[in-house]
């Protein structure tokens, strides 16, 4: 399995919930149950559930609720520990933002206070968020800060796992000899004493191994890190092991022995909802189907592959990621401008304590000297480096409506083919599955056609957008009367408005297909409202009606699609009223009004829009 993995998540958070865990887990919900606990033992608590917690969205839960209570009674450390579990777990579901954006939180906490071992564990997840960027020469450079701090200090035993992560994060960086220095470094300290830093060591070297076409040797290093790994119920790590021991027989030519090792550890990642994991064994999955020709096998995890790739290759996330990393390095500089200004003013207070004579005011404007021009390089390095930030956010911004005006495009091809498809089969069943896959995906083109019209780069107006999705349903199915809108100034997300086009429309199409026959005035009301942080759709006509009974006979996946995508948002949908029929969608949302100039492009974006698609003619004639 070439797929890259971190060995250790956290150095606090190294074995997922064996079956102790689970009991200690029951046992810390009893107590919570306490009343007489205080604040800070009650967020105390959370956090040790949050770790021993079986399932990951929950222990993410119960992080982020410790951390609140931290805040509010203003205890930092626990604040920092709180912080480090967030990023665990949100590391765990491909959350590498989020993940990050705590890491950079904790590490602050700790370097105030001078805490050098809480540092090194930050340092460690940095490397791990860093890894996930596939970004390995920083991941290395903090594991190696990491490992010169447990070097003075090593309070708890972490420098081995340091040193184990590093092996690891050699062999991503296919810097293979050191890899295999590191690791067996591991073991040699080790002298398995923990069956976890034996069972890691003895995996990652059976990757490398693999990689270098050891297949024996890779083979026996890899059985035996499942073996421990089983003992130990980490389904995190063993799964991995399973998907590289697949590609080891593979190689091999055992064809049925590498499906089953490859089948196995995608139905361990997803027990254990682990996102990451089942895209990246989807996709071994495809390409062992497709060397064995076995194309409908391959077209399913295809499928699947780009489910979860879909969820975790998010173009907002990657731009979080970039403004935090920058926020954290400028904070460090103004830092260091604070300090040196400090040093500078006390060095002045001295000289005029001590002066009397000319040498002591030579020596004292000397200094001074030199502290203003200090302070006045480091203010024009900061001055350029946010220069630099301001132009990297503008060329992001510009690529970012790029990639929604080729979406927008893709799509409209996509919505193309599936309608010419369609009229080629007149009379046939899939006829009209084909028609409502061209009415999905027109509303999802119809989306990245706003962010890329407007200007916008996450956001479009609500009521532009449903008005005109809506409309142009009652044009492409004929409707022989006018739908009727209230609908507020304001504006969404993309993450809320794909999902709520989708549901919108299913709703509207059904109700055209099946709601008015033998209606004589038919009508459709299109209602949005918001109030209590509650975003509330109303999709009311005057048809027949149905039962959820029939709906299922008739439209089972589109009712399926709905309720998937009302989950997804955390919301709510209902059935009303007996005459017609009546949807009440509920969504949770924060009100955002929309201003006149939000969807317009800043002059100086305009220059640079059209400087890059000058630069893209010229590479085209130049070709």
């Amino acid at each position: 399995m070439k797929k890259v993995f971190l060995i250790v998540i956290l150095l606090f958070h190294i074995v997922i919930c064996t079956s102790q865990n689970r009991r200690v887990a029951d046992s810390l919900i009893k107590n919570l149950e306490n009343n007489s606990l205080t604040k800070k033992e009650e967020a105390q608590k959370l956090i040790l559930l949050s770790y021993y917690h079986p399932n990951v969205d929950s222990a993410d839960f119960l992080a982020k609720k410790s951390y609140k209570i931290a805040l509010e009674i203003g205890d930092s450390i626990l604040q920092a520990e709180a912080l480090e579990e967030i990023s665990n777990k949100e590391n765990l579901v491909g959350n590498n933002s989020k993940s990050l954006q705590a890491t950079l939180k904790a590490l602050k906490i700790y370097e105030s206070l001078g805490m050098r071992e809480k540092q090194a564990a930050s340092y460690n997840q940095l490397a791990a968020n860093y890894m996930g960027e596939k970004n390995y020469t920083e991941a290395i450079k903090y594991l190696k800060k990491a490992i010169d701090i447990y070097s003075i200090s090593d309070k708890y035993g972490n420098g081995i796992l340091t040193i184990l992560n590093l092996g690891e994060m050699y062999r991503l960086a296919s810097y293979l000899d050191s890899a295999k220095v590191n690791l067996k470094q591991a073991q040699k300290i080790n002298k398995q004493r923990n069956k976890v830093v034996e069972s890691y060591a003895k995996g990652n070297l059976g990757m490398v191994y693999n990689t270098q076409d050891s297949l024996s040797m890779a083979k026996t290093h890899l059985q035996d890190a499942i073996s421990i790994l089983g003992e130990l119920g980490d389904s995190y790590a063993t799964s991995v092991y399973l998907a590289e021991l697949g590609a080891v027989y593979q190689k091999e030519g055992g064809i049925k022995t590498a499906e089953e090792n490859y089948l196995q550890a995608l139905n361990m990642a997803q027990e254990a909802g682990l996102k990451e994991q089942i895209r990246d064994f989807s996709k071994k999955l495809t390409q062992f189907y497709e060397s064995q020709n076995n194309y409908n096998k391959a077209l399913t995890y295809q499928k699947l592959f780009q489910v979860y790739q879909d969820s975790l290759v998010n173009k907002a996330n990657i731009q979080e990621v970039e403004r935090l990393k920058a926020g954290y390095e400028i904070d460090k500089r103004e830092s260091e401008i604070g300090l040196l200004s400090k040093v500078n003013t006390n060095q002045k207070y001295l000289v005029w304590a001590l002066g009397a004579g000319v040498v002591a005011t030579l020596v004292f404007l000397y200094l001074l000297y030199k502290g203003n021009r200090k302070v006045k390089k480091a203010n024009t390095t900061l001055s350029v480096q946010k220069e630099i930030i301001t132009q990297r956010e503008q060329e992001k911004t510009l690529l970012l409506r790029e990639l929604n005006h080729r979406v927008k495009n893709n799509l409209q091809m996509i919505s193309s083919l599936l309608n010419l498809q369609s009229h080629e089969l007149k009379g046939h069943p899939a006829k009209a599955a084909l028609e409502a896959g061209k009415d999905r995906v027109e509303a999802l083109s119809l989306v990245h056609r706003k962010l890329y019209q407007e200007g916008a780069e996450t956001r479009i107006s609500l009521k532009e957008y449903l008005e005109e999705l809506v409309l142009g349903l009652f044009y492409g199915y004929n409707a022989g009367f006018k739908p009727k809108f209230e609908l507020p100034d304001t504006s969404i997300s993309i993450d809320t408005a794909v999902p709520l086009a989708l549901m919108v429309n299913e709703i509207i199409v059904n109700a055209l297909k099946y709601a008015y026959k033998g209606v004589d005035k038919p009508s459709l009301s299109l209602k949005v409202n918001h109030a209590d942080a509650m975003l509330h759709i109303h999709i009311k006509d005057n048809g027949k009606g149905f039962t959820i009974k029939e709906s299922k006979k008739k439209n089972s996946f589109g009712l399926k699609l709905i309720n998937s995508l009302i989950a997804q948002l955390e919301g709510s949908i209902e059935k009303k009223g007996s005459h017609g029929t009546h949807w009440v969608i509920q969504l949770p949302y924060k009100v955002k009004l929309v201003s006149e100039k939000q969807f317009q492009k800043p002059a100086k974006e305009k220059q640079l829009f059209q400087r890059f698609h000058r630069r893209k003619r010229k590479k085209v004639k130049s070709v």
